[in-house]
């Protein structure tokens, strides 16, 4: 006993990895055999004839069976009658034949099977697809019963006259059924084409997902045991379980991902030398090549085991017209940063290049994204303080943040800036830069700045970092002297990096300020900017003048709150009375068909109504809290929106765990000052306000809850907040649990795509 002590001791990991292999292993396997019994073998079906008053015998009989040019026949569905009787022997057969007799396809089905009076789906060994109009004949024979049920009738139910198709099916022919000695029945059968099947694609489906999360959970559990960097296990775990997103959403069910489409697509024709529009007579619509046409339609796609299956069977498709030709239903010339598309564009383009099909371009453009903030990912972990490496790889790890990486979201790059600028300021604060960590900071602040407005916030990290840690000549280096005043390079540096990043802001999102602020008092703001500088200015030199004095001080603070007490109520009573408002006549007519009022929030209008904008807020967190919470861990797949699948709460909140955990501080990690802390903390708060501002610009006036609020938009910051939450000792780990919570991270992230898409594969099953 001693021995085999001993030898699980010396060989504990092994063990273990062999242990969670196999676990997983049958955790997969459960997970494919439950999505196989639930989504296999269903049709779709379609209505050619629904008129039905007799039976006949089936023995022999042959039903016409039109078809179009192109047309799939997977099969029929015919209302059978045993009358009565459960068979428990013989087997029905079923061959398609063309007009010469020669068999196309055809079925065998065990009586056991049949149902009184019940429509039996006939699917065929191999769907058979129609080269041109044409008709099939349909033929029926029963046989192999035992003695006892030989002479037993089967039939089936049919029509009295020959009837033709039924309107909308899309065929314009008469049906009719021929008897076993050749002679017109003057009947139709109750006939339904299955025009689609879903077969046994959900096996395909769970070998795909099934291989990537296994490889995900044993290479984690592999690197993280062998104590390999963390940001090797972003990039390995992430790559393969960002693989597994990329399969598992189905095509442009992307948070938004038709218009990211559309701009990716753009660009990578204006890479490829290609033609991007018609012109003006066509309102400067966005060409697509035919066989993308029908997928660009400006509305997002179709979930459930069919789309599934055409996406799946349409990654090898090959061979399209490389020319953009149609017009679809975008047009060309919207503003949007290049940068951000990247990934997207590389891979758009590569599959039209090669010729793939729109399936095909769309998994090379989600890859081709992935990859890009695998990248940024990898290069965040290997920046970030050796301290807090464990808690940036979790939240690189996350479902939201691989599902945004796995489509064709522009968020999945400014996630990657984001999260690789936090940690470099982070590890600024405890060592000086090098050149090229200044040079990569200025760098990351110019591309945070134009790429999404609400995250201008982030860029003031850079106050947080000594400038004499900004200082490119050293440490120690002397202040640069300006005739009698000195500055720290560090501080230019700074300065840079902010200037940079409101220019860039400026230039993108500048419109949209303006169109938020459309009712506010320019005029007015512009002056109180001016009269609160000048005072600022004057309030500065009369402190610098009396600051040695302690009666001066006293004086000068005595008097600067009761200017603010006077200041404050009557800026307020100002901002609270621009422009009057909207009369009740404006309010009355703006209702839309649909109950939209045509006005949305504003500045001015809220800080005209500021009671009226607490009260919605304060509606939207109890009514929307918990599906920010879902967004911003992505327990809620897709464009929840559109399709609201969401995974177990259980998952959900052993994810939060998982963050809280890792966010744990040691003993010896260095913690933020008082003051750098409260600064982090309003950098959260003002992306998480501005975030709530950009989405009331959209809000009509008349709803009771904010519009298009999501937690994804604060994922971008959730690293920096769960540091802010471990800046403390009440609660310290005795020893790193950053690798076990990577290593949950990637299993829950795992378990959320697996019931993610049993989800999806069964959302509104026929």
């Amino acid at each position: 006993m001693q021995r085999i002590v001993g030898f699980c001791r010396r060989h504990r990991l092994p063990l273990a990895g062999v242990l969670l292999a196999a676990l997983w292993a049958l955790v997969l396997a459960w997970a494919g055999f439950d999505l196989s019994a639930r989504v296999d073998g269903q049709p779709v079906y379609q209505i050619v004839n629904d008129e039905y008053s007799q039976t006949l015998s089936l023995q022999g009989v042959s039903q016409a069976v039109p078809l179009r040019a192109g047309q799939t026949l997977y099969g029929v569905r015919l209302d059978l009658t045993t009358y009565g009787h459960a068979f428990a022997t013989g087997t029905l057969h079923a061959q398609l034949r063309q007009a010469d007799g020669t068999p196309v396809a055809q079925v065998a089905v065990p009586c056991i099977e049949l149902l009184d009076n019940t429509f039996a789906p006939l699917i065929f060994d191999a769907p058979y697809t129609a080269a041109a109009d044409e008709t099939l004949q349909l033929v029926l024979t029963a046989g192999g019963f035992s003695d006892e049920e030989a002479g037993l009738p089967l039939g089936l139910w049919a029509s009295e006259g020959v009837q033709t198709a039924a309107q909308g099916s899309g065929l314009d022919a008469a049906l009719p059924l021929t008897g076993a000695d050749g002679k017109p029945c003057n009947a139709t059968a109750a006939l339904q084409y299955v025009v689609d099947y879903s077969g046994r694609w959900s096996v395909v489906l769970s070998l795909v997902l099934g291989g990537l999360l296994f490889a995900a959970v044993v290479l984690g559990f592999v690197l993280l045991a062998r104590r390999a960097a963390f940001w090797l296990v972003a990039l390995v775990c992430g790559a393969l379980l960002g693989g597994a997103f990329a399969v598992l959403t189905p095509p442009l069910v992307g948070p938004d991902e038709y218009t990211h489409l559309a701009a990716s697509y753009e660009m990578a024709s204006e890479l490829l030398g290609q033609p991007l529009s018609n012109g003006e007579a066509e309102n400067w619509a966005l060409l697509v090549r035919p066989c993308d046409a029908p997928y660009f339609t400006a509305q997002s796609g179709d979930i459930g085991i069919f789309a599934y299956k055409t996406y799946l069977s349409g990654l090898g498709v090959t061979g399209c017209d490389p020319t953009p030709s149609v017009a679809s239903g975008f047009t060309v010339g919207a503003r949007v940063n290049a940068s951000l598309y990247l990934g997207q564009t590389a891979g758009v383009a590569l599959a039209r290049a090669a010729g793939l099909g729109f399936h095909g371009m769309l998994l090379a453009g989600r890859l081709g994204n992935l990859l890009v903030y695998l990248a940024l990912a990898a290069l965040a972990a290997a920046l970030c303080p050796r301290a807090r490496r464990g808690l940036l790889a979790c939240a690189a790890l996350l479902p939201q943040t691989l599902q945004l990486a796995a489509s064709f979201s522009a968020d999945a790059t400014v996630l990657g800036l984001v999260f690789s600028f936090t940690v470099l300021c982070l590890r600024l604060r405890l060592q000086p830069a090098r050149r090229w960590q200044l040079a990569l900071l200025v760098a990351l602040a110019l591309a945070i700045g134009p790429a999404k407005a609400i995250y201008l916030p982030v860029v003031l990290l850079l106050c947080l970092v000594p400038a004499a840690h900004l200082d490119p000549r050293g440490p120690q280096a002397a202040p640069l002297r300006l005739g009698r005043v000195s500055l720290r390079a560090g501080t230019l540096v700074k300065a840079l990096a902010l200037a940079l990043a409101a220019a860039g802001w400026a230039a993108l999102n500048l419109g949209a300020v303006l169109y938020a602020t459309r009712d506010v008092d320019n005029v007015g703001l512009t002056r109180a900017a001016v009269a609160v500088a000048i005072a600022a200015a004057v309030l500065a030199f009369v402190y610098f003048q009396v600051r040695r004095r302690p009666l001066g001080r006293k004086v000068f603070f005595g008097v600067l709150i009761a200017g603010l007490c006077v200041a404050v109520p009557v800026a307020l009573y100002r901002l609270t009375h621009m422009w009057g408002g909207l009369t009740p006549e404006q309010l009355v007519g703006s209702v839309q068909p649909n109950g939209d009022s045509i006005y949305t929030y504003s500045a001015g209008y809220i800080c005209r109504n500021l009671p009226a904008t607490v009260k919605l807020l304060l509606r939207s967190a109890s009514a929307q809290g918990a599906a920010w919470l879902q967004g911003l861990l992505g327990t809620a797949l897709g464009e929840p929106i559109v399709y609201p699948v969401a995974v177990s709460w259980v998952l959900g909140v052993a994810l939060v765990l998982v963050l809280l955990a890792a966010a744990l501080p040691q003993a010896d990690t260095p913690l933020l000052p008082r003051r750098a802390c409260a600064g982090g903390w309003a950098i959260v708060a003002c992306v998480v306000g501005l975030t709530f501002f950009a989405a009331l610009s959209w809000t009509p006036i008349n709803y009771e809850t904010i519009f298009g609020v999501q937690g994804r938009y604060w994922l971008p910051v959730l690293p920096l907040a769960l540091v802010l939450l471990g800046n403390g000792r009440t609660f310290t780990a005795q020893r790193s649990v950053a690798r076990p919570a990577a290593l949950a991270t990637v299993c829950l992230t795992s378990l959320v795509i697996l019931q993610g898409a049993g989800l999806y594969a069964a959302w509104q099953m026929s």
